[in-house]
């Protein structure tokens, strides 16, 4: 389903973020990170290439809100996971982005990102 594709995984939460990344693998794509701070997925998006993105809203340091603006700005496909939404200013500003509410399947979120790449 992933062929491949770098994943860059956003996910506080030790056993979700393990979770996510069996399933990506599973899927055949290659997990980077997962990184469960902003600083930590920003130091992965420096030094390697990714091509898509699952996000968890809020992560150890703050919200991902700049992780976000930062794979907008490159058009990288995301799926956020939540359990409160999307932060307001991004919600405004990018309202399509894929948006699931916890607790959510994984391959729910990989169907998503996966229809996403392929466009």
């Amino acid at each position: 389903m992933l062929n491949g594709a770098q994943i860059l995984i956003c996910e506080d939460e030790p056993f979700i973020a393990l979770h996510l990344a069996t399933s990506v693998e599973d899927a055949g794509g290659k997990v980077i990170g997962p990184a469960a701070s902003i600083a930590e997925a920003f130091s992965l998006l420096d030094s390697t290439e990714v091509v898509g993105a699952i996000l968890d809203v809020h992560l150890i340091d703050g919200d991902i809100t700049p992780i976000a603006e930062r794979l907008l700005a490159s058009s990288i496909p995301m799926v956020v996971q939540t359990g409160v939404g999307l932060p307001d200013g991004l919600k405004s500003r990018e309202p399509a982005i894929p948006v699931l509410s916890k607790p959510v399947l994984p391959l729910r979120l990989i169907e998503i990102l996966a229809g996403a790449l392929s466009k």
